[in-house]
């Protein structure tokens, strides 16, 4: 089975006076029977750079500290399976409850669900020069396969204007998995659907 889908919305935010589209997540594909690899198509904006450096240790993440890598967080991706994400060469990723964040940037994320960085830690710098770059598929999988809508992130460097060399953040919209509710809560609302089923029939027999 495969799925695909576009990125519902868009919210770009920089440090910077001009608003900056830096990494974009386009496309989301959803292949798999169960467990499904979710894979985003990452895109860099004509006017960003992707530097190379060390990945986010901390949060959130400073913007005065350019030995960072260029990263990218996907926030709340339900489901995650342990040691299944992977990017293109260069980049490495890491999972945890509290997401990588830019500074200056407010994701939604939620403290119960993992999240999922991918960073810039080896290689040349990625110029967006001329007309923006593909910077390949990202990848992760989850047991969940059905999507809704999420928060991500993202962080690269302005190469154009007053701004040249100074960090530009972003955050937006992408799909994300929709998390299964979990045994207990299922067995609660069943409990539930029963006692008003069971009050239900009380009334209706007290009636006759």
């Amino acid at each position: 089975m495969t799925k695909r889908f576009p990125v519902l919305a868009l919210l770009a935010l920089s440090v910077s006076t001009v608003a900056m589209a830096n990494i974009i997540p386009t496309s989301t594909t959803i292949t798999g029977t169960g467990p499904f690899t979710w894979t985003y198509n990452l895109q860099l904006s004509n006017d960003q750079n992707v530097n190379s450096g060390f990945a986010p240790t901390s949060n959130p993440v400073p913007h005065d500290n350019l030995t960072f890598a260029g990263f990218f967080t996907i926030y709340d991706f339900a489901g995650y399976v342990a040691g299944s994400c992977a990017g293109p060469v260069g980049w490495t990723c890491s999972a945890q409850k509290l997401g990588f964040t830019p500074d200056d940037v407010v994701p939604t994320d939620n403290p119960n669900i993992l999240n999922i960085t991918w960073a810039y830690t080896t290689g040349s710098t990625i110029s967006g020069q001329p007309s923006g770059v593909d910077l390949g598929n990202f990848s992760a999988v989850s047991i969940d396969g059905s999507p809704t809508l999420v928060s991500y992130s993202a962080r690269g460097i302005a190469n154009t204007g007053p701004q040249i060399g100074t960090i530009a953040d972003n955050v937006g919209n992408t799909q994300g998995p929709t998390p299964t509710p979990e045994p207990a809560t299922l067995a609660l609302l069943g409990s539930g659907i029963l006692a008003g089923a069971i009050r239900l029939k009380s009334s209706w027999t007290a009636k006759r």
